[in-house]
């Protein structure tokens, strides 16, 4: 809902230098509909031969803006420092289990007061 804050975690095995990552989620009836998430800035990562495996965590925040609904993971574009895009599409996707996630409207229920305390 407008003001939550949405984390995505990202396994990403790769050999280049990140430069940019960029995740897009599509609206489930509105394709031109998007949520995007970026990242620029890498913890290290894990070295296994000339592969490396990063857990790179984005967050998006779900603005007034944002229409309800589910949205599912589109494409993932993974710029290289050198300048290389690698655009990850539909087949290199379809092993990710979990793909997609909601945005609901704001409830319109007044809040309750269950407490108060004086301090001082």
């Amino acid at each position: 809902m407008v003001g939550d804050k949405i984390v995505v975690e990202v396994d990403l095995e790769h050999r280049a230098n990140l430069g940019r990552i960029f995740v897009a989620f599509t609206h489930e009836t509105d394709p031109l509909t998007e949520l995007y998430f970026e990242a620029t800035s890498f913890p290290e990562e894990r070295r296994v031969g000339a592969t490396r495996t990063s857990r790179l965590f984005l967050e998006t925040a779900v603005t007034s803006e944002v229409v309800t609904g589910v949205y599912t993971l589109n494409r993932v574009n993974v710029f290289s420092v050198g300048g290389s895009l690698a655009r990850l599409q539909e087949d290199a996707l379809s092993g990710i289990s979990e793909r997609s996630f909601e945005v609901i409207e704001e409830p319109a229920e007044a809040p309750t007061v269950s407490g108060l305390r004086f301090l001082g």
